[in-house]
């Protein structure tokens, strides 16, 4: 049973829209992207949807005891603080136990290890929901379980 369940943020909660130059772009380069964040702050995220299927996905986890977190790379203090004003403008107050920002990709799995041994948590009732292929695939080597977001519609059933 899943106690603990961690949410990338881009591409997973959030559907990546954003206005560049009078265009709505779904990325952009590292370089951009952080001019970008510079730019705009804590309004970064501001035309950014949340993702409904996975948002139910973590409801029912909710529903079934599971602490949600948010574990999303962020390089900048902007850029953190643009996904946490995102998730309290989509979210009910509550609905994540916190917003973590981790600087690389890598950082997530000792994070998760850290909790789930703070909460006394086996890393096998722990829950990583992801769109980077191999961010899961590391998750499921540790232990962990990985999930890509495109199984949640299958596990939704």
């Amino acid at each position: 049973m899943i106690k603990l369940a961690f949410f990338d943020m881009d591409g997973t909660l959030c559907a990546p829209r954003f206005y560049v130059n009078g265009k709505t772009v779904g990325g952009m380069s590292d370089e951009a992207w952080l001019a970008f964040c510079e730019k705009n702050g804590e309004d970064t995220y501001r035309f950014c949807k949340p993702v409904p299927i996975v948002t139910e996905y973590a409801q029912k986890l909710r529903d079934r005891g599971a602490k949600i977190y948010v574990l999303s790379t962020s390089q900048t203090t902007w850029e953190k603080a643009a996904k946490q004003k995102f998730v309290k403008q989509n979210y009910a107050d509550g609905f994540f136990t916190e917003v973590i920002a981790v600087e690389h990709d890598e950082d997530k799995l000792p994070v998760i290890r850290k909790i789930a041994e703070k909460e006394g948590v086996r890393l096998e009732d722990c829950e990583l929901v992801e769109d980077t292929y191999a961010t899961v695939l590391a998750a499921i080597v540790a232990g962990i379980r990985g999930t890509h977001i495109s199984q949640i519609y299958c596990s939704l059933e």
